[in-house]
């Protein structure tokens, strides 16, 4: 009974309250709120800092839902004492042991609405942080609300590190010795680049994002400015940077800068807007790197680890030859070290131009736990500068997810990134100090950073700096002669994530078809051209198929093979030969020669092989005692000597390749029509006179049967004399000739008649009968 009324009492509930779906970012996991933190003061608490901290930000209702009392509180965990303990506290929501009070954010928010937050908590006392030890501390911002028709529930979460280097009133923490620090500062960018401008062919991006990027505002503008705003000519901190810039960005530049087009979604080409920001950013770049470290990534960035066990090492030398890329366009001196994607290495032998610096990942080195020092690679002549694991994990929320390395990061809230990287950095320079080593900051490859936000970082470690907690040091590069040796340990999931042999046999075909038009090509002194100017952006183009940005996405790294195709099938089809469709070529002899013209639109010299299948009737000569040479930037006229062994019409294929038979252009189909007989005249001809000398011999030998037959009838024994009753009748002429219709056909046509005794045999031919 009980258990009905139970029953009944749910269901006139369930009647009487309206059933409310969940929010929409709720219903799939997410929170309906999305806080963007702009600005944390301070960024690192020492001596002379404010009593409170203070986060700025964004609150932007993500939901399709109003959310009703919105409140918001700073609270705050144990400070880490451990490595572990940091990265846990980079990763996880922090156990907090401090619970404020919460601060009044908004009555309402409506979907899709933002409004500025600004929240204060003080460093000790009531209602706050309650932080008297020096440390570093996590902190998390939470903020709470009511969705409309749902229960109030946290809405949306910042967390961050926060060095403390002396409490309010505290003393400050000082290392014995500060932790020498450098940092990489990447510029990659994404392939952009389809097909460089060689010869009357234009340059092609596939879009026009990197003008945005370019211009003051964008992601690398803001990155070079606020270096240069922040590391001024002499700063200490300025010899702990490095610029690690990618080759293939610095020619993207470029070529915006001379103008170029851009490829719409429906193939179309537009002119680029982008050579005003080009030419800025890129002043502003020499600028920023004159005087100070430079390394040159691989060109596009290229995984060559993987072209190295594709067994690829033209391009991998190919990929580390952008050196010269850099010290041409930015007028300084690139330093000789590598840092290969994910910062791990295979081999280090994979080329011949290897530099003898690499910077790795601990992971990738057979090294002691924890051990940050430099190594030599077993075996080699080669440098290995582990990385800082602690630091990469701060400045990159997405390395240890699948993005690591292909899309930009941090993806959002640049600034938490800073914060942790500054509390990491803190750490490791007093309780997880490594003795005798240096720190690498190594950010992650497409750093997306607000201007802002890198100068808040490079702020707080000239703070750390000056409290002698960190001592900016140049990049490490010791010489291998004086360290220990330590093998390679390539890690299973970097070599999961390479770019897909499929791939890579692809790009290898592609890049023997380049090969074989370099051995195609011949310099002139007389010209400024070189063979790697019309093939060398040919090479690199190939290699964005290789690039990091397509490490675990085949079909984006074939498609990008793909269109370094079609521009190689461009540069080759500028030598081909005029057209002549519809062109007939008459032969009236057996040999004649036949026209046809080569054109070479490359701003160099070619070498050419005419190559013609055999066709039934037909001889060509098509080698002219071997290749034949096509000056740049003109045509040449040739005339392929051609017999023809019989008339009719023949139909000519002619293909232009390289002496290894790459083509060039496409294959030209002409028309050729012979009059000429050739060996058939003879054979009628005698077949004609055989012909007329059998007919005249059977015509002599009927005559002469014929007499023979006459003679032999005039020779009759003389004592028979009489005659044979005249069967004409009493008045008939004894000499008249009888009617030859009355013999039939077969006297008609001279054949032998009845013999009769003492009948004479009928003449059968006028002749024959004019002897009668």
């Amino acid at each position: 009974m009980r258990f009905l009324l139970a029953a009944l009492v749910a269901v006139l509930l369930c009647a009487v309250v309206p059933l409310v779906p969940a929010p929409r970012a709720a219903a799939e996991g997410e929170t309906p709120t999305q806080l963007d933190v702009i600005k944390i003061t301070p960024s690192a608490v020492g001596v002379g800092s404010p009593g409170e901290v203070v986060v700025t930000g964004r609150l932007t209702n993500t939901s399709d839902h109003q959310i009703n009392n919105v409140e918001a509180r700073i609270q705050r965990g144990n400070a880490t004492s451990t490595e572990p303990a940091v990265q846990r506290a980079l990763r996880e929501d922090p156990a907090t042991v401090t619970e404020p009070a919460f601060t009044s954010v908004a009555a309402r928010l409506a979907p899709g609405q933002q409004i500025p937050v600004e929240l204060h908590i003080p460093l000790t006392g009531a209602n706050s942080l309650q932080i008297s030890q020096p440390g570093v501390y996590p902190l998390l911002v939470n903020v709470n609300g009511a969705p409309s028709g749902g229960g109030r529930a946290r809405i949306a979460q910042a967390q961050f590190l926060l060095p403390v280097l002396a409490p309010p009133g505290g003393a400050p923490v000082r290392p014995e010795k500060p932790t020498g620090t450098s940092m990489l500062v990447p510029l990659v960018d994404y392939p952009r680049l389809e097909r460089e401008a060689i010869g009357g062919i234009r340059a092609v991006l596939a879009d026009d994002q990197l003008s945005t990027s370019l211009a003051p505002g964008g992601r690398l503008y803001d990155l070079v400015q606020a270096v240069s705003d922040r590391v001024t000519p002499g700063s200490p901190l300025g010899s702990a940077l490095c610029f690690a810039i990618d080759p293939d960005l610095l020619i993207t530049v470029q070529v915006m800068q001379r103008g170029y087009l851009v490829r719409q979604p429906n193939g179309s080409l537009v002119e680029g807007i982008g050579a005003g920001a080009a030419d800025l950013w890129l002043s502003r770049l020499r600028q920023a790197t004159s005087g100070r470290c430079v390394i040159a990534l691989p060109y596009a960035d290229a995984d060559i680890v993987a072209l190295g066990r594709a067994g690829l090492p033209d391009l991998v030398d190919g990929a580390l030859d952008g050196t010269d890329l850099v010290r041409n366009i930015l007028r300084v001196e690139p330093r000789n070290v590598l840092w290969p994607i994910e910062g791990v290495l295979a081999d280090p032998a994979i080329g011949q131009k290897m530099p003898y610096t690499a910077l790795l990942e601990p992971r990738a080195l057979n090294i002691p736990a924890g051990s940050l020092s430099p190594v030599r690679v077993r075996g080699r002549d080669t440098t290995a500068v582990p990385i800082d694991p602690l630091l990469t994990s701060a400045l990159d929320p997405q390395h240890d997810t699948e993005q690591k390395v292909t899309a930009l990061s941090p993806p959002q809230n640049g600034l938490l990134s800073v914060q942790d990287a500054l509390g990491a950095l803190a750490f490791r320079a007093t309780q997880g100090q490594v003795a005798g080593a240096t720190t690498v900051l190594a950010p992650p490859r497409r750093w997306n950073l607000r201007g802002d936000d890198l100068r808040a970082l490079l702020d707080g470690m000239q703070q750390l700096a000056d409290a002698g907690l960190i001592r900016p040091t140049p990049l490490p590069d010791p010489s291998p002669d004086t360290l220990p040796e330590a093998d390679l340990d390539y890690p299973v999931d970097a070599g999961s994530a390479e770019i897909s042999q499929p791939v890579l046999a692809q790009l290898a075909a592609q890049n023997f078809k380049v090969g074989d038009l370099y051995g195609s090509i011949r310099e002139e002194r007389s010209s400024t051209v070189r063979k790697g100017d019309i093939t060398t952006p040919l090479r690199n183009g190939l290699l964005h198929g290789a690039s990091s940005a397509w490490r675990g996405n085949p079909d984006a790294a074939r498609q990008w093979v793909n269109r370094t195709t079609l521009a190689i099938d461009d540069v080759l089809s500028q030598v081909h030969i005029e057209e002549f469709a519809g062109q007939v070529t008459r032969m009236d002899t057996a040999t004649s020669p036949i026209p046809l013209t080569v054109v070479n639109d490359l701003p160099i010299t070619v070498v050419v092989v005419f190559r013609i299948p055999r066709v039934p009737g037909v001889e060509i000569k098509q080698d002219f005692d071997g290749p034949v040479t096509i000056p740049a930037n003109s045509r040449r006229g040739f005339q392929l000597p051609a017999t023809t062994q019989r008339a009719g019409k023949f139909t000519i294929d002619v293909t232009l390749t390289t002496e290894s038979g790459t083509q060039f252009g496409t294959t030209k189909r002409m028309q050729l029509e012979s009059n000429n007989f050739g060996a058939l005249i003879p054979i009628l001809t005698g077949s004609a006179a055989a012909l007329l000398v059998l007919m005249s011999g059977l015509r002599i030998a009927k005559r002469a049967l014929a007499r023979r037959r006459r003679t032999a009838a005039g020779s009759t024994d003389p004592d028979d004399s009489s005659e044979p009753p005249n069967q004409a009748g009493p008045d008939a002429e004894p000499d008249a000739e009888p009617d030859t219709a009355s013999t039939g056909p077969a006297a008609a046509n001279g054949t032998q008649q009845d013999s009769t005794p003492g009948i004479a045999q009928i003449a059968t031919t006028d002749g024959d009968r004019n002897r009668n």
